[in-house]
């Protein structure tokens, strides 16, 4: 099996860098992933263990241990566990981690704390936790899975966006000697996303509710239109090598809206919960407290086309420049004062009738003090950075090579904005 998935994975590279990607707007009925030839790009993997809940924390423990370098740093906000639910998928999340799914049919929301739910919504028939994986470190990680067993069975599956099929047809079980695999129960109908490329943050949809992604019923697994709406595109830039990364750091940056409400539309930032995009017509205010003294910062805002956007978008990662902050100090960001800031692009909030749109926060340390930002004005772009300022696609990190700015943030988050007459 491992030199199998060693194989699949460089085919998936292959296919990857040839520019293919999936189509948002199809069905998930009959689609088939790049490892067979078709157009489904595997995201991120799961390995799940199941059923014998007694060694449920001995399998934890083992893994988490040998594979503690890919885990998120010490310090990090989420500790081992995955700042996301069990229905997310990125092809940029760096880490391992661990979900524990609390309310869905035998979780174990802790070592040693397993309960069995009677939840319809849950789609497994057996007790189960199980990790995320990053695609670069499956082939590893079910190895070293196999050799540290003991007395669970063991799942491995791709996550697609199709959600159905990621765990019918695209999936690997190793049970117990002698004893039959465990099922997925309600045909697949307890998965909230299936269009290719999606998912969603049941953690910041709904805390501590099930992973349903604050959509409650069943719901057709081979029709994009009754996906849950809270389900975003998860794979930007598919097969380009300078994908963008839809994650949080280990220290999300802090952002608040002044908006109040229940489950969907609470107005912090929580790496990607949901709002309403009338309610995001000012900008949010922005602290960070881990920063240098003395130091200035800027803060780029980029919007992510939903599934309902042009297909120019998509296909060329579709990144719009809605908000630029430069020259930040540090006493200011951590105060969250930007009134001595300069506006370098004044915040442009979400279009109400542009579908759903994610947006992403991203903050750079400016290595050489206070800068004289200016933005491009040429559609063609610059010849050494590729940059451009066209709204349909901003190559945001040329803007700051030619600033002088490096390209790897200090701190991120992300949300989503959808239609306020959106309903489901």
């Amino acid at each position: 099996m491992t030199s199998q998935l060693v194989m699949f994975c460089m085919a998936f590279l292959v296919w990857g860098v040839q520019g293919h990607g999936p189509d948002y707007a199809q069905s998930c009925e009959n689609r088939t992933w790049t490892l067979d030839g078709g157009d489904l790009e595997v995201m991120s993997w799961h390995i799940h263990y199941m059923e014998n809940v007694s060694d449920f924390a001995r399998f934890r423990e083992e893994f988490t241990a040998h594979f503690r370098h890919l885990f998120p740093a010490n310090g990090s906000a989420f500790g081992t566990h995955c700042p996301f639910g069990p229905n997310y998928g990125s092809t940029t999340y760096p880490h391992m981690c661990s979900v524990h799914e609390s309310l869905c049919r035998g979780s174990c929301s802790s070592p040693g704390n397993c309960t069995v739910s009677a939840s319809s919504m849950c789609p497994f028939s057996a007790p189960q936790d199980h990790f995320s994986i990053p695609v670069q470190h499956v082939s590893e990680a079910w190895d070293f899975a196999q050799k540290i067993q003991g007395s669970v069975s063991l799942m491995l599956h791709a996550i697609t966006g199709c959600m159905r099929d990621d765990h019918f047809k695209r999936i690997k079980w190793l049970p117990l000697p002698g004893q039959p695999a465990p099922f997925i129960e309600n045909d697949g109908l307890g998965f909230p996303c299936n269009r290719p490329g999606t998912g969603c943050n049941d953690s910041a949809v709904e805390p501590n509710g099930p992973p349903q992604c604050g959509c409650t019923n069943d719901l057709p697994h081979t029709d994009p239109s009754q996906s849950c709406k809270n389900c975003i595109p998860m794979l930007v830039g598919a097969g380009q090598s300078d994908a963008f990364v839809l994650s949080c750091t280990d220290a999300p940056l802090k952002a608040f809206y002044g908006v109040r409400g229940l489950n969907l539309h609470s107005g912090e930032l929580k790496c990607g919960n949901m709002f309403r995009a009338l309610d995001l017509q000012v900008p949010p205010n922005i602290t960070h407290r881990r920063v240098t003294e003395g130091a200035y910062y800027v803060l780029v805002m980029l919007s992510i086309p939903g599934v309902s956007s042009s297909s120019k978008m998509l296909a060329q990662g579709g990144l719009t420049g809605q908000w630029i902050v430069g020259n930040i100090a540090s006493a200011d960001l951590r105060a969250g004062n930007f009134e001595h800031a300069m506006t370098v692009s004044p915040y442009s909030p979400p279009d109400n009738k542009a579908g759903t749109v994610t947006s992403v926060l991203l903050l750079f340390e400016q290595p050489a003090g206070p800068i004289e930002f200016q933005l491009p004005t040429s559609l063609a772009g610059d010849a050494t950075t590729g940059e451009a300022w066209d709204p349909d696609s901003w190559n945001y990190r040329g803007f700051l090579r030619r600033h002088g700015v490096g390209t790897s943030p200090l701190a991120t988050n992300w949300f989503a904005a959808y239609p306020s007459d959106v309903r489901r």
